[in-house]
């Protein structure tokens, strides 16, 4: 890229849609389930929201695939893997009730999710991972940049369905916000703009929030 240019990246970070787990509010991590009936049919009345977009990008997770063939049909969806869900551990599939009696648990939830989970991750470990993944990201736009006009359009478009902890991780570090400030619905998500690899600013998207 010409490096005396400002390059501009606006980048959609869209939560997948729902599956069984996320319905009866269980922990899903790295279990590799997949959309749920209700969560294909709530991404089809979603998809007006996100168009346009030069570049698409994934989580490698089922859940995520999923909802990127639903909003992008027919598009080349480059994987990060990067960007996969925090690892639950133990908690994976589980949910409060059932843990409740948990020790492990008690632990974790008394260091604010911060701690380390037993077979899983430890949220400094998952924030890192998450944006070692957007540097991967800004790599491949850039390998991108030689096939597009940058004369047309300031901007660089692209999307990338996620989950929401990676949506959180990201915006958490990027921001000042508090990582469960940020949390979004299925099939909702943030809109990103970078310029020189810098956020400038960013936006919530809802039904009522349209692009």
């Amino acid at each position: 890229m010409d490096k005396e240019k400002k390059y501009k990246i606006k980048l959609t970070l869209i939560r997948h849609g729902s599956t069984r787990l996320n319905e009866e509010k269980r922990y899903m991590g790295w279990i590799d389930e997949e959309l749920s009936e209700n969560g294909k049919k709530m991404l089809v009345a979603k998809k007006d929201l996100y168009e346009g977009y030069d570049l698409v990008f994934a989580s490698p997770m089922l859940r995520c695939r999923q909802t990127a063939d639903i909003l992008f049909l027919n598009r080349d969806v480059k994987i990060i893997d990067n960007w996969k869900e925090m690892n639950f551990g133990k908690f994976d599939g589980k949910n409060y009730k059932e843990l409740s009696d948990d020790i492990d648990y008690k632990v974790w939830i008394d260091s604010g999710c911060m701690g380390q989970i037993p077979g899983g991750e430890k949220m400094s470990s998952f924030v890192e991972r998450s944006m070692n993944g957007l540097d991967i990201f800004f790599d491949i736009c850039e390998a991108y940049m030689p096939k597009y006009d940058i004369s047309k359009k300031a901007i660089l478009n692209a999307a990338a369905v996620v989950h929401g902890g990676t949506i959180m991780a990201l915006l958490g570090s990027l921001t000042d916000n508090d990582y469960f400030d940020l949390i979004v619905g299925n099939g909702e998500g943030y809109e990103l703009l970078f310029e020189d690899k810098k956020l400038i600013s960013y936006r919530l998207i809802k039904d009522n929030n349209a692009l």
